[in-house]
Order: C-alpha cells, then structure tokens, then sequence
C-alpha cells in the first residue's frame, strides 16, 4: 500500500474513534448514566457476559482451534472491547431498549477503557506493547471525547445539539475512509489467508465467535425480548474503535497478524448483525402491514 494512502488510513481511524466517540457524548444525559445501576441484576449479567463469558469463549475456540499467536491475541483483544457505539442505532431499528442500550454502551466503553492497559500486556505478551501508550491513547481518543459531549451536553444543550450532526457527519465519512484505505490491506490479507491450509479455519473462528458471542447475550438477556436483544448485540458486536486504538498504539503498521484477525471479526459480524437485523425489520414491516390489513 502507498505511504500516501496509509497514513491517510491511521489518521481516518483516529478521526473516527474521536468523533465517534464524542457523539455518543452528545446523545447520552448524565441520566443515562446512572440507569444501569437501578437495575442491578441486568447491569450485573452485562458484565459478565461482555468481560467473562465472551472472552472465556474466545479462549476455547483459540484451544479448539490452535492458530499464531498474533492471530490469538487479535481474537482475545476483540473479546474483551465491549461498548460498540453502534449498539444505540440496531436497538432503535430492531425495536430494543433504547435507553438500555445507550447506557449499556457508555457503561462498556468505560469498563473497556479501564480494563484494556490492565489486560493487554498479557494477551499481547512479548509483543513489544507499551501499556502506558495504550493508556494513554484510551483515554485522549476515547474517554476525554465521551465525557466532553456528556458535559456539552448536560452545560449547553443547544450547542450540543448543534454539534451532533457535525460529529456524526465526520465519523460517518471517516468509516468510509477507513473501509477504502485498509479494505485494500485487508483483501491482500484475505488473498494470502486462503490461499494456506489454515485459511478457511480462520475465518471459521470469527464467525463462531460472532454467533457465540450473540447467543451468550441474548441467553443472559433475562426475560424481557428488548433487553434480551440489546445484550446480544451488545455481546456479539465488538467495540473495534477500542481494539483499533490498541492496535496503533502497539503497531508502526498495520499489516499484521493481530490486525487481520480483528478485521476478520469485524469483517463477519456486520455481515452477521445485519443479516438479523434486516430478518428482524422485515418481520416488523410484515407485523405492521397485517395489523393495517386487520383495522381496515
């Protein structure tokens, strides 16, 4: 890949988990955050799920199906990045508890800022991984965002809402950015992947993990459908800003073996959510369609 062309790539991905992150800010109400904690029990199974369970399973699956250790290091780093900040948006289309998922998000985001420079040496061991780096890197891209759209928010409410669109608007543009540049190193990648015997074993580890990773969720969901599907998602849709922060801070570069296993995740989980959340819409369309028929 030109010089060019990938340095343009790093600076779209921090661009991205700034903006993406200062948006989800501006959409969350010191309110949101404390909900959580009312209902003890959810707040206690989304922990567990997301920073036990989820990444448990990441290690069977390494243990079932042994691969390099980059590899491995890139499937545990994705396991244990909770709080994607998408999570908000798919339970607004698939009909979740919205406010559930906003403060589930932020409540994850934070836990995965704390815990990633505690973790991360050891998943990454000998790997020459600066842990302050990453620290640091957490919370300047993504903690110090967050709580600057909360505080605009809570202080200056018409600025906030001013700023939103602006946000999202930049982040929006800048995934795309991201999907054209490394989308390029990725398919070099994928090229090389299948074409070695352990290729197709790969890819079969990032998609059972995505569909594990949904079942824990919605399995430790409890009974209620809108927080059942707002935990799977939660549980089978990684935070990849976060994993993306660890990457390059840890990384020159990112053609390499953790960085592949990472897209390989991210890579089958949108096609994954997106499958269920195109089947969920529908059923929505053809519920809503029967029950206009029903009245008339």
């Amino acid at each position: 890949m030109p010089g060019l062309l990938l340095q343009t790539g790093y600076f779209a991905v921090m661009v991205f988990i700034v903006t993406s992150m200062l948006a989800m800010g501006l959409n969350i109400t010191l309110c949101d955050l404390l909900s959580p904690l009312r209902n003890q029990r959810l707040l206690a199974l989304s922990l567990l799920a997301n920073f036990v369970i989820v990444p448990l399973y990441a290690f069977v699956l390494i243990y079932i199906f042994p691969v390099s250790r980059d590899l491995a290091a890139g499937l545990i780093l994705v396991s244990i990045a909770a709080g994607a900040p998408s999570i908000p948006k798919v339970a607004e289309l698939t009909d979740g508890n919205i406010a559930y998922a906003v403060s589930l998000t932020l409540l994850m985001t934070i836990v995965t800022i704390i815990l990633m420079p505690l973790l991360v040496p050891y998943i990454m061991e000998g790997m020459g991984m600066n842990p302050a780096k990453v620290a640091f890197n957490l919370v300047v891209f993504m903690l110090l965002p967050i709580l600057a759209g909360i505080l605009l928010r809570d202080r200056a409410p018409g600025k906030a809402q001013k700023v939103l669109p602006f946000a999202e608007m930049v982040s929006n543009a800048s995934i795309g950015v991201i999907f054209l540049t490394f989308g390029i190193v990725f398919f070099v990648h994928v090229v090389d992947l299948f074409g070695h015997p352990g290729g197709f074993e790969i890819a079969m580890i990032a998609v059972l993990f995505t569909v594990g990773a949904l079942l824990i969720g919605y399995l430790m969901g409890g009974p209620d459908r809108e927080n059942r599907g707002v935990l799977a998602f939660s549980t089978g849709f990684r935070n990849i800003t976060a994993a993306l922060v660890v990457i390059t801070a840890s990384y020159s570069d990112l053609e390499n073996d953790v960085f592949l296993m990472v897209l390989m995740v991210t890579l089958f989980s949108v096609i994954i959510v997106s499958a269920i959340v195109g089947i969920l819409l529908k059923k929505q369309m053809d519920s809503r369609k029967q029950s206009r028929l029903q009245a008339s």
